[in-house]
């Protein structure tokens, strides 16, 4: 059945609640629905989280992936026999539907990206560090595009928030560039963490690291924009990941309109999820938290609007932008 179609008896009232703020927002079904699903998690499938692939109905041939919270009492969303339904309605089919196991990296944009996850200073050796990179970067490798290499990545990202201190992280990130040296991979690095902030540090990471990418993490880098300032003074790459809905919408305006200005890579925007077995720390209440959503995405539309950035869903799995941007279409890939 097609919930997009009009009234109908066999269509929950929570599906026809938010066709009507879809309505209301000029935001599309399927990007509607997306967003609802990274909200409110799945109402099953134990409590350890799960990554999801899927196709929005009326069919569609473009496949999605987001990472939700499973186990969310209050969630309306089931997963039955490859349907993801919302109280009852089918609304997607899904294709895949397996837990968030922790891995040390994973391809993404189509094989052309890789996310990894950091070794520190391996006890003070950076050929310890040189030598498990290797290893994680070769592993990648059996998962590529048929008749693609390391050499055709074009970023791998570091995401972070264990260096124990800015000199561990400088260190780390020249071993991750040594030892893509000796696989022939010139790829821009990338480091998600607010760590690395000093402008001493921009100036290694240039000597050392570039091309490189600083994703810093701005729930929890005040100034931000000093550190982005920092980056881009030294010819880096910069941009920001923030976790939308733990403020106000005016205040949540008032933190990223300066950042704006000193990114060059569209943020990770990332939506505050549930929480299995009590309430996200959200500022706006369950019944609400749509709304919210898709007044936020209208608001960073407009932030965002005098760059010339635009979403890359394959960026982020828990994100407000999928198929559409400001009322155009989104190019892929979307994971």
């Amino acid at each position: 059945m097609n919930p997009t179609d009009g009234p109908s008896s066999t269509t929950s009232e929570t599906v026809h609640q938010w066709r009507h703020l879809a309505h209301r927002h000029q935001v599309g079904w399927g990007e509607t629905l997306l967003i609802a699903l990274n909200i409110h998690g799945l109402h099953g499938h134990g409590d350890t989280g799960a990554k999801v692939r899927m196709r929005v109905r009326p069919p569609e041939d473009e496949v999605y992936q987001l990472v939700l919270p499973t186990g969310v009492a209050s969630s309306p969303f089931t997963v039955s026999e490859g349907e993801l339904r919302v109280d009852g309605t089918p609304v997607a089919e899904v294709t895949d539907l397996r837990g968030d196991t922790a891995v040390s990296g994973y391809l993404r944009a189509g094989g052309r990206a890789a996310t990894i996850h950091p070794f520190g200073d391996a006890e003070g050796d950076p050929q310890a560090s040189e030598a498990a990179y290797s290893r994680v970067l070769a592993d990648l490798a059996i998962s590529l595009p048929p008749g693609s290499t390391l050499a055709d990545l074009d970023e791998v990202t570091v995401t972070s928030s264990a260096y124990r201190d800015e000199a561990a992280a400088l260190a780390d990130l020249a071993a991750l560039r040594t030892a893509m040296s000796g696989l022939d991979m010139s790829a821009r690095i990338g480091l998600l963490s607010s760590v690395v902030c000093t402008e001493d540090a921009m100036t290694r990471l240039a000597e050392t690291v570039a091309p490189f990418t600083l994703f810093l993490d701005a729930d929890r880098s005040e100034p931000a924009e000093t550190v982005l300032a920092a980056a881009r003074g030294r010819g880096h790459n910069t941009s920001f990941t923030y976790t939308v809905g733990h403020e106000p919408l005016d205040v949540m305006r008032d933190r990223l309109l300066p950042l704006a200005q000193y990114t060059t890579v569209w943020p990770s925007l990332n939506i505050l999820q549930s929480v299995p077995g009590g309430p996200a720390e959200h500022i706006a209440e369950p019944a609400d938290r749509l709304d919210f959503f898709l007044q936020a995405r209208t608001m960073l539309e407009r932030i965002f609007a005098p760059t010339s950035l635009v979403p890359e869903p394959w960026r982020s799995y828990k994100g407000l932008w999928y198929r559409e941007y400001a009322g155009e279409p989104l190019p892929g890939p979307w994971i």
